[in-house]
């Protein structure tokens, strides 16, 4: 499977606090280094992508939260 090139040119938001100093954080940002190395990405385009990928699993995470635990 391919990235897509506009994708990784897109802003990023910064890590919040808690994510950056979260453990499973620095564990996925570390394998999708060596995916991006694999694939030949490095520099600001593997920067991005690894913001990308862990603020969609943060998303995630945090809709899966909330449906879960609804609030009443």
């Amino acid at each position: 499977m391919s990235l897509d090139t506009a994708a990784l040119r897109a802003d990023q938001d910064a890590f919040s606090g808690a994510l950056a100093s979260d453990p499973a954080a620095s564990i996925l940002r570390h394998a999708v280094k060596i995916w991006a190395s694999d694939h030949g990405i490095a520099g600001d385009d593997l920067s991005r992508l690894t913001h990308m990928v862990v603020d969609f699993a943060s998303s995630a995470i945090r809709d899966c939260e909330r449906r879960a635990h609804p609030l009443v």
